[in-house]
């Protein structure tokens, strides 16, 4: 029979193979609470945020030179393309604007 520690006890979470796919690693993290991670000790909060507050302000004199390739589901796809020209811009403005505001956010939380 079980005792109550052992069933509050959380399961050891098994990582990802080093040479896991793209697939098996969204997997992993669709199906594991970051909240979990940080317990487990899998991943840890970074209090230095000086270097993200440097980034986003060199962010905003630099030219986008750089690409970014991502894989979405075509209906997401077709979505955004909708939503850029509800807005008259560009799909990769709007998905840019997107990705701006979440690094804003992410860099503002302790």
């Amino acid at each position: 029979m079980k005792t109550a520690q052992t069933k509050n006890k959380p399961r050891k979470i098994r990582l990802p193979r080093k040479s896991a796919s793209h697939k098996e690693l969204s997997d992993f993290f669709d199906r594991h609470d970051g909240v979990d991670l940080l317990e487990q000790g899998i991943m840890e909060m970074d209090p230095d945020r000086e270097d993200l507050e440097r980034m986003l302000l060199e962010y905003w004199g630099q030219p986008n030179t750089k690409q970014l390739n991502i894989r979405i589901p075509p209906s997401a796809k077709r979505m955004i393309e909708r939503l850029a020209k509800r807005k008259t811009v560009e799909v990769s403005t709007l998905v840019r604007m997107w990705i701006i505001e979440s690094m804003r956010r992410e860099a503002s939380q302790p």
